[in-house]
């Protein structure tokens, strides 16, 4: 068999125009310091290295309360984080056949879950009092807030955006930048 290559196969050809200006962008953006670039687009902010600023943040997450919000849930560990674990537990025990390991799963994964309801309303409550002594100058909705603290919360520290900006144990008793 002959092997012929049609123009379909070949690779891909170029304007001969866009290959010199590639080239020529390259060359700049290599000229000039990394720093200067991602501060230009607005990636960093100019006081903190590596965090954005309040105006690249996703309207849910602008503003100081939500900052505040979001130090004081990162600064502690606590019981709402099991609850993604437990409820992939709970489906697992529901969906085995039936013996006693099932039941004391399903029960141990109730009684967690209670733990993380009470744990939720705990939170939401006791940081939504803080936010407002902290800031009584904007308004601090209740509901919302104790709603943003647990979606922030039952997250793994890995996925949470924006990133933690504090270490847990860290106390957030002041207010935030």
């Amino acid at each position: 068999m002959s092997q012929r290559r049609s123009a379909a196969s070949g690779p891909a050809h170029r304007p001969a125009q866009s290959a010199g200006l590639g080239r020529e962008a390259a060359r700049r953006a290599r000229s000039t310091p990394s720093e200067d670039r991602a501060t230009r687009r607005g990636q960093v902010s100019p006081g903190r290295p590596g965090e954005p600023r309040d105006r690249d943040l996703p309207p849910r997450d602008r503003g100081p309360v939500r900052a505040f919000i979001r130090d004081a849930v990162d600064a502690r560990r606590r019981v709402v984080g099991l609850l993604l674990p437990v409820l992939g537990i709970a489906i697992l025990s529901a969906l085995a056949p039936a013996s006693d390991l099932r039941r004391y799963a399903l029960f141990g994964s109730l009684a967690v879950l209670a733990a993380v309801a009470v744990d939720v309303v705990v939170m939401g409550v006791s940081l939504t009092r803080a936010a407002r002594a902290a800031f009584p100058g904007e308004p601090v909705p209740g509901l919302a807030t104790g709603w943003y603290a647990f979606l922030r919360a039952h997250r793994s520290r890995s996925v949470r955006r924006p990133a933690p900006r504090v270490a847990p144990g860290n106390r957030t008793t002041t207010r935030a930048r």
